[in-house]
């Protein structure tokens, strides 16, 4: 790299020790190594000699509601919010919302009258996850409702 050139830090990896991926996966150690020995899970031997676990394979075996973005918005679970208040509030089409809460991306936490309530965090998740990678004509979802990833991202 030449001197005047700026490290893109987001193709860096993370990674993890054993007792970090354990305890995210609640699992042990032979396990994880099982799961690296398989391919599910990414590792690297480090200079010291440690396994480190690649922290976004590990989240590709997380439920959506353990990863760290859907946890910030907890707080907002359960929480009712009309589409058409949510479309406002989050800048998002009533069309888009529609159609994640059509697919499962968002909860449908029942009817007030004609207006449809969603679960305020699914929407506040989703609308972070959309502003983040994705926009217009590109996929912001996988079928699980985690970040769409391209194969091998």
């Amino acid at each position: 790299m030449k001197p005047d050139q700026s490290l893109d830090r987001s193709c860096l990896e993370r990674l993890l020790s054993l007792a970090q991926a354990g305890e995210q996966l609640q699992l042990d150690e032979p396990a994880l190594l099982r799961l690296v020995e398989d391919g599910v899970l990414w590792a690297a031997v480090l200079p010291d000699g440690s396994l480190g676990i690649s922290q976004a394979s590990l989240q590709e075996l997380l439920p959506r509601e353990q990863l760290p973005d859907y946890k910030e918005f907890a707080h907002l679970q359960g929480e009712p919010i009309s589409i058409s208040d949510a479309a406002r509030k989050y800048e998002i089409q009533t069309s888009t919302l529609t159609r994640w809460m059509q697919r499962g991306y968002i909860a449908r936490l029942g009817k007030d009258g004609r207006r449809t309530l969603l679960d305020e965090a699914d929407v506040a998740y989703c609308a972070k996850v959309y502003r983040s990678d994705s926009g217009q004509g590109k996929w912001a979802f996988g079928s699980d409702g985690k970040p769409y990833r391209k194969s091998g991202k």
